[in-house]
């Protein structure tokens, strides 16, 4: 018997040929969201940089690895599923990012918050 901790061995004479190259396809729109999506954080990081330049950084920098991310999985979903218009499209671009910046939202805050809590006490 075996299972997923106990595979089967693997066939000695079997090639394996890498899958064939897709193209990322997307719109104005979706290049305009993600500029949009840019800007934003940029504006953030700023902000955050009067207050502490160290937050600003990892802000950026995590931001920028989380809005790539959401949008390379929205434009991978779309691109394997029919065409859809363009409030659909957003609405699946929101779905990918929303989560991450409500997560990474309340990091700042939270870390902003204990910044400004350690300045008022100290």
């Amino acid at each position: 018997m075996h299972d997923i901790y106990d595979p089967l061995p693997a066939p000695e004479h079997e090639e394996w040929t890498p899958p064939r190259r897709e193209p990322l396809i997307f719109t104005t729109g979706d290049l305009m969201l993600l500029v949009g999506l840019c800007a934003v954080l940029i504006a953030v990081a700023l902000v955050g940089w009067r207050a502490e330049p160290g937050l600003a950084i990892a802000t950026a920098a995590g931001g920028a690895l989380v809005i790539v991310e959401s949008w390379m999985t929205a434009l991978g979903f779309l691109h394997r599923c029919r065409p859809l218009g363009l409030q659909a499209r957003w609405t699946i671009f929101a779905a990918a990012l929303v989560p991450w910046l409500i997560g990474l939202g309340a990091a700042v805050v939270a870390m902003m918050s204990l910044f400004w809590f350690a300045d008022l006490i100290g």
